[in-house]
């Protein structure tokens, strides 16, 4: 839809859908199979991006730029994540991210701690999600 600013017209272009590397349930698999790993603390986005796939960058900084980039694009959701989801959750006085696992459950290395799986409302009681897009990813 484009919106006009004065003499420019801005457009804003939603991503088409790729495929990663690695699907949803190999990701996962990826994931369970890390479970007590403390090689991932603090690094909750380069897990996930490695675990649906990608070796290189995903071309944001951290957790934060990338949900202000899916939110500029429209790609953020509410309610409850489905299986696979990317779960984008404010700890700590800032934002991280998890892989839905489903029941309300997700996975990864959770804050300050090794790689585990945890009831999402008890990590956080402020969530968004959104489908596992690594739109930089290589």
């Amino acid at each position: 839809m484009p919106m006009a600013w004065g003499d420019v017209v801005v457009e804003r272009r939603i991503p088409g859908r790729v495929t990663n590397p690695r699907d949803t349930e190999a990701a996962l698999n990826w994931q369970l199979e890390r479970l007590g790993s403390t090689a991932w603390q603090d690094w909750p986005l380069k897990f996930q991006r490695m675990a649906f796939g990608y070796a290189q960058d995903s071309g944001w900084q951290d957790a934060a730029d990338a949900v202000k980039w899916l939110d500029h694009h429209a790609l953020l959701h509410e309610g409850t994540a489905p299986r696979g989801a990317l779960v984008w959750y404010q700890a700590a006085d800032r934002i991280r991210v998890a892989c839905a696992l489903g029941s309300g459950q997700v996975v990864g290395p959770l804050i300050d701690g090794p790689v585990a799986t945890a009831v999402l409302s008890e990590v956080s009681t402020d969530w968004i999600w959104s489908d596992p897009v690594f739109p930089f990813g290589q």
